[in-house]
């Protein structure tokens, strides 16, 4: 049996659904009796429409969440920013893009930057307001993290976005398998052996 809480939620859902198909009723009634409204509705519908998107968004990132992490799956807490010394460090920025170039290499994967071990929601938040002011600025550093470090020709291979989820933001950054190798800084050979990222060289490269 589901919990109280979960009970709870449920009847919540439910009632908004029936409250949003009513509203959708009364707009195909009113475009039906009213045909200039259309405009009006239409602007009310891509709103609920962008809500609905973004619900779905959040859905797909608990599912990732709830699997854990694994070959294609991997969180990190922040980017840059060490949560015990309140410090920008360069290995942990290091360690993602490492991820980042292991997924190319490998089957593809998703990197949640905001999400800690324990698959909590932790945010980017303070490291955002910390050194980069807004999250505008934080995509920017980002992008430029995959073009100087990565590469610019992976771009085809890598979408990345922020959304909030439980009142924080979060990035999202989906790889698929790219079709030639991947190095970091032009040097450096990653993959994905589950659920961790291995540094190849010498023999073990070839």
């Amino acid at each position: 049996m589901p919990t109280i809480d979960d009970q709870t939620n449920i009847l919540g859902t439910q009632r908004k659904l029936h409250d949003l198909k009513q509203a959708i009723d009364l707009f195909d009634a009113e475009l039906a009796l009213n045909p200039n409204s259309s405009s009006s509705i239409l602007s009310q519908l891509d709103g609920m429409l962008e809500a609905i998107e973004g619900l779905t968004e959040i859905d797909k990132i608990f599912g990732i969440i709830r699997q854990g992490e694994s070959k294609t799956v991997e969180y990190k807490e922040t980017l840059s920013l060490d949560v015990r010394k309140k410090t920008k460090e360069k290995y942990i920025e290091v360690s993602a893009l490492k991820t980042l170039v292991a997924f190319l290499n490998t089957e593809g994967g998703v990197l949640l930057i905001g999400v800690n071990d324990d698959g909590d929601i932790t945010g980017i938040d303070a490291e955002i307001n910390k050194f980069h002011k807004n999250l505008d600025k934080f995509l920017l550093h980002f992008k430029n993290l995959i073009k100087t470090r990565i590469g610019e020709e992976f771009y085809p291979f890598i979408e990345y976005k922020s959304m909030q989820v439980e009142g924080k933001y979060i990035l999202m950054v989906e790889c698929k398998e790219s079709q030639s190798p991947c190095y970091l800084d032009n040097a450096e050979f990653y993959v994905r052996t589950n659920p961790a990222t291995d540094r190849l060289e010498g023999p073990k490269l070839v």
